[in-house]
């Protein structure tokens, strides 16, 4: 045997085995999505005269509903889950996907992740995610008749790079979550805040009247809607106990 064939048998061999790494590497990398942590809803300015509203729609049967009108975004925090099970560090550079809200898409995210994930090692990344009002209409029905449980799936593409390839690794998950309580206890604290008010205005204009763009106003101008609406806050305080 020659000593270039000698040579050529070696250079197989090695790029044989990078290859083998390669494609190991490749079938141990994964992308989950870990959990969807609830941060806050973006709530519009809720007045006397939307607790109102809602009363009406309580006393109907319809509290979440009328609720859930008030919303105007919700954020979340998207923790993807990123393994490296293989032999050879893989540098991720960013993560692309869309977000489902009980199987209707309502948008998409991107997160630049920028970081170096080596051989047997798992790292958590965080993506904020914002769902604004429009764009979740059309999961409203859904999420409005499940009493406020959202199944949110995230399905997109992971961009690895080994050995100076670019891998695109596919991610699809489904995490639940629910607002109800989140819903109810602002709806609740804000009855509580216009209990407040409405005790705070008696003892400045006197019983009867209520303060109307800053002047005493005696409730039977305002059709009795005082009347009404201390029954409102009775059932809703009772709906939501």
């Amino acid at each position: 045997m020659s000593k270039f064939t000698t040579i050529g048998i070696i250079f197989l061999v090695i790029i044989v085995l990078i290859g083998g790494l390669f494609a190991y590497s490749y079938t141990q990398l994964g992308v989950n999505l870990n959990n969807v942590e609830f941060q806050s809803i973006d709530w519009e300015p809720i007045s006397w005269e939307v607790l109102l509203k809602l009363g009406i729609n309580t006393l109907s049967g319809n509290w979440f509903d009328a609720a859930f009108s008030l919303i105007q975004g919700i954020n979340l925090n998207l923790v993807f889950s990123l393994n490296n099970n293989g032999l050879l560090p893989v540098y991720i550079p960013d993560l692309h996907y869309d977000v489902l809200i009980n199987d209707v898409p309502i948008g998409s995210g991107n997160s630049e992740i920028n970081a170096i994930i080596n051989p047997g090692q798992t790292k958590d990344i965080i993506s904020f995610q914002n769902i604004r009002k429009d764009s979740m209409m059309p999961a409203s029905l859904s999420i409005i008749n499940a009493d406020g449980k959202m199944n949110i799936k995230v399905k997109g593409t992971a961009y690895f790079q080994l050995l100076g390839w670019k891998i695109p690794v596919p991610v699809e998950s489904t995490k639940q979550i629910s607002i109800y309580d989140e819903v109810r206890n602002k709806i609740n604290a804000e009855i509580q805040k216009n209990i407040a008010e409405q005790s705070l205005n008696s003892l400045i204009c006197g019983d009867g009247t209520h303060i109307e763009n800053g002047k005493c106003v005696p409730d039977s101008i305002i059709e009795g809607v005082a009347d009404i609406f201390d029954e409102v806050k009775k059932q809703i305080d009772k709906l939501l106990k």
